[in-house]
């Protein structure tokens, strides 16, 4: 989307001295000024830290200071010692941990989507054959991406207390969002230019690992859930937990190679673009002044 004013950037393959703001310079007829650039180390932190801190924040107090109210409660197929992940965010003080540092990160992680969409389209592997099966794995890689993001903010907001039954959908629903991510991400990935070094071929095998390791989790989470409470086998719902924990750190594991991938090769900047006086702009004077006068319009550009 383009506007006169208040512009932002993204500019692909800078080297680490690339941080200082870059001179005004002119393009297309307009006066480009840009008024800061922004580290993707940054932006990255922005993105990861709050999910993790909230996620070890929320499970560690609940294990430590309030086992006695969610652990060793007696169900119908016995007495369960570990408690479920919704029942941990279910409790006042770590429900105020998870659900504050998983949506204030929902944001940054958008701007992270809709980059890795735009960059993924330019930056394909010109000698891949499959361009069809590429693009339709990069708009799997956004609304699977925008999906489980939305779906996380929904089952962190929508608790056990507020409907349980929703609850769960949201989770399931989630989880099988991340997966459709991981999976188009992977694919895009490996067909691309992220896929060359410095940092390509160790991000896309992190992912890979990651991926496996969470598709895993997957029959393990549900079989024991299914062995729980249909043949009352009691260590299941022990299991059950386990598998959630791990499945949760590795959907933020997984994020977490976005590191390499932007690390030295992307700079956000946000800058003014203003046009240029001409004689042609000056005949149209009118049209001119009100252009200069529009509000300023923010958008994301990938430059590269």
């Amino acid at each position: 989307m383009d506007g006169n004013k208040g512009k932002a950037c993204v500019q692909f393959g800078v080297s680490k001295r690339s941080y200082d703001t870059a001179a005004p310079y002119e393009k297309d007829g307009k006066r480009i000024s840009e008024l800061f650039r922004v580290s993707p180390v940054i932006v990255f932190l922005f993105g990861f830290i709050p999910p993790m801190f909230g996620a070890i924040a929320a499970i560690g107090i609940a294990l430590i200071f309030h086992n006695d109210e969610i652990s060793n409660y007696n169900w119908q197929c016995g007495r369960a010692r570990l408690p479920s992940l919704s029942r941990i965010i279910n409790l006042p003080l770590e429900r105020t941990f998870w659900q504050l540092f998983i949506l204030i990160h929902v944001p940054i992680r958008l701007i992270e989507l809709f980059t890795g969409f735009s960059r993924y389209r330019r930056l394909m592997n010109v000698n891949y054959k499959h361009k069809w099966f590429y693009e339709l794995s990069r708009y799997c890689y956004l609304y699977a991406g925008v999906a489980e993001l939305l779906f996380l903010a929904a089952l962190s907001i929508i608790g056990e207390r507020e409907n349980i039954q929703v609850h769960v959908i949201l989770f399931y629903i989630f989880g099988f969002c991340g997966i459709g991510f991981f999976i188009a991400n992977l694919i895009c990935h490996r067909h691309s230019l992220y896929y060359l070094n410095p940092y390509g071929r160790i991000s896309y095998y992190l992912k890979a690992i990651l991926c496996t390791a969470y598709l895993l989790t997957v029959p393990v989470l549900v079989g024991s859930f299914v062995l729980y409470w249909k043949a009352c086998i009691t260590i299941a719902y022990e299991i059950f937990a386990i598998s959630e924990y791990t499945g949760v750190f590795l959907n933020i594991a997984y994020h977490g190679c976005a590191f390499f991938d932007i690390r030295y090769k992307v700079i956000f900047c946000v800058r003014i673009v203003e046009p240029i006086a001409t004689e042609e702009n000056r005949m149209n004077g009118k049209s001119e002044a009100d252009n200069a006068k529009s509000t300023p319009v923010h958008s994301f550009r990938v430059n590269g």
